[in-house]
């Protein structure tokens, strides 16, 4: 009945280790093997996500930047994006300076920081360990306004992490007060930034329409707030035993957590 399945990384087919276990990824081969699409949709940079869809052999495009980016894993063909205007982008890099918080944003397939900390720093890492095709592009500046000025690309997604929930609740409330963004957090101590229609769930039903498949015949499955707009648009919704309790409100089915194997789970239940 299912013939494509939207998959979020962090805290769903990732485990805590950062790591897809073996059983996730033999689970996922057979499911293809049986013609099921299977799109990894995430809020990772494409470079970010595309190494974890290679591992598990991906049939399907990558959605990326919860939504503002869906690439031809292959052939890295771009076939969809909706990014932030300058003047958006503008006023929420201001907000961050004014307030003295972390930031990052992602323009084309790069990381731009003014300072290594957080995401950059554990990617900036991580680095070190991978080969040169598979590290993200990390690059830091001494400011971003200034970047935004000199090249064309315009920002797919920022992202905003502080380790006070108080301050972070009170910024993101600024932030959303812009008319042409929509915010959202993929956990406690973030939220993101991208132009406003874009989400996972709008990623999905344009995939899942340029495939010819029907929404019944889609089935996502998150953990998240970033993952509640196609968690809405999928005809089935799993949600991670580990997930926020509001989204798991949403589900039609709560599998096990993450480190429980719980996406090889659901898929044996509902496709195998």
């Amino acid at each position: 009945m299912y013939k494509l399945v939207a998959i979020d990384l962090d805290g769903t087919l990732l485990n805590s280790g950062k790591r897809i276990s073996d059983e996730n990824k033999n689970t996922l081969r057979l499911a293809m093997e049986k013609g099921v699409k299977i799109v990894v949709c995430s809020g990772r940079i494409f470079s970010g996500a595309r190494i974890f869809a290679l591992e598990i052999g991906t049939n399907g495009p990558l959605i990326a930047c919860n939504g503002a980016i869906i690439k031809d894993l292959e052939t890295e063909e771009l076939l969809y994006t909706s990014t932030l205007n300058k003047e958006d982008s503008w006023r929420i890099i201001d907000i961050c300076h004014q307030e003295d918080i972390y930031f990052h944003a992602y323009i084309g397939d790069t990381m731009y920081t003014e300072k290594l900390d957080y995401s950059s720093l554990f990617y900036w890492e991580r680095n070190q360990e991978l080969p040169e095709e598979d590290r993200i592009d990390i690059q830091i500046v001494e400011s971003m306004k200034t970047l935004l000025d000199e090249i064309p690309t315009p920002v797919a997604k920022f992202v905003v992490i502080c380790k006070e929930n108080e301050k972070l609740f009170r910024i993101r409330k600024l932030v959303e007060q812009i008319a042409g963004v929509t915010v959202v957090s993929s956990g406690h101590d973030n939220f993101e930034v991208v132009n406003a229609g874009v989400g996972k769930g709008a990623a999905l039903k344009f995939l899942a329409e340029k495939l010819g498949i029907r929404r019944e015949e889609t089935m996502a499955i998150g953990d998240n707030e970033n993952d509640i707009s196609m968690l809405e648009y999928a005809g089935l919704s799993v949600v991670m035993e580990n997930g926020e309790s509001f989204v798991k409100e949403l589900a039609d089915f709560i599998t096990v957590s993450n480190n429980e194997d719980g996406v090889a789970h659901a898929i044996r239940k509902f496709i195998l």
